[in-house]
């Protein structure tokens, strides 16, 4: 006959097991939950706000009406702890286009050789780059650097006019102007990622373009730091709040929490707050930045605070962004089973 006391040792027992059970876990204790990335799986996100594009080759898009953006990451492979991804990235809209030209006079003298002498060592997406001086790309495809290649290349052209046999028109180069012109635009890019699994640390061509916004850790904590995206410099934000409700607004089905990254920075400059999924660490909403342009005498400033140059993620500058404000995309479809394992 059972006791008293191993009756309630029984009851304590089974209580603080029921309660292991069901309390969340600590994500120091738990193994993270990534066997959902595996080929096939997919996720795609949508926005229709602002957004700006700027082109290796100088031109600048802003989108103005009538305008949706999508992006789609699709995992190709997975090898161990490396996934492969097919990410795509689409815009379409009417659109003001603005694009550098030259206006060639027929003569190669001063004005094209301080036209390159002031782009001189920039390169793409550098403030002060200038398609029209990077002519050392002979038809039509420049190199992105503005270096002592094309001060040469007009020099040795220098005093000819379009009367000579020896004339270039690539070095007739000034005077310029830039033109604009309001229609529809679109814009596509196709990339292949290579992603370690564990740590995120993503590659394009073999250039690491630090960690993506795709997923972050499953079971994060108010007040873990998560490191979102890095190189050229990190973008640390901390968990903010698990959020129920946010999740049963979304009413995607599994999904019972999400949790929120507050990320707050003056130089460089970020100001967003990231979702997760808090099971799977799956991104419910990422954020993307681009690089510059932006003057580098810090004429930006944020509520009196000059800022002297853009936050901005490597993905967001390889897909063309170029916003200031942090480029925000909602989960819109997945195939990849969110919220707690069933």
């Amino acid at each position: 006959m059972l006791s008293s006391r191993s009756i309630l040792c029984f009851i304590l027992g089974a209580t603080m097991l029921c309660s292991t059970l069901f309390v969340p876990p600590a994500g120091s204790d738990v193994t993270v939950p990534y066997e959902w990335i595996v080929p096939g799986a997919h996720a795609e996100y949508i926005q229709g706000g602002p957004l700006t594009l700027f082109y290796p080759n100088g031109t600048k898009v802003i989108f103005w009406e009538g305008y949706s953006s999508l992006l789609k990451w699709t995992v190709l492979d997975r090898v161990g702890d490396s996934a492969r991804l097919n990410l795509v990235f689409v815009a379409e809209g009417m659109a003001m286009v603005y694009v550098d030209k030259s206006l060639p006079d027929g003569k190669i003298d001063i004005l094209d050789i301080a036209l390159v002498a002031k782009a001189f060592g920039k390169g793409v997406y550098e403030w002060g780059y200038s398609p029209i001086a990077d002519v050392t790309g002979l038809g039509g495809e420049p190199d992105q650097k503005v270096n002592i290649l094309d001060i040469s290349f007009v020099a040795l052209a220098f005093g000819l006019t379009s009367n000579d046999p020896k004339y270039n028109p690539i070095v007739d180069i000034a005077p310029s102007d830039r033109e604009s012109e309001y229609r529809r635009h679109l814009h596509q890019k196709t990339l292949e990622l290579d992603i370690d699994i564990f740590s995120r640390e993503t590659f394009f061509d073999g250039k690491p373009l630090g960690k993506t916004c795709f997923w972050a850790e499953p079971y994060a904590d108010v007040g873990n730091m998560i490191v979102l995206y890095n190189l050229p410099g990190e973008l640390v934000g901390n968990v903010k709040e698990l959020d129920d409700e946010w999740a049963d607004w979304l009413a995607w089905t599994g999904v019972t929490t999400v949790y929120r990254v507050q990320v707050s920075q003056l130089d460089p400059f970020a100001w967003f707050s990231a979702r997760f999924d808090w099971y799977t660490g799956m991104s419910i909403q990422m954020f993307l930045l681009g690089e510059k342009p932006l003057n580098p005498n810090g004429t930006f400033t944020f509520d009196g605070i000059p800022i002297k140059r853009f936050a901005h993620t490597p993905l967001g500058t390889e897909l063309n962004i170029a916003t200031l404000e942090a480029y925000k995309l909602d989960l819109n479809s997945t195939n990849v089973q969110l919220g707690p394992p069933t």
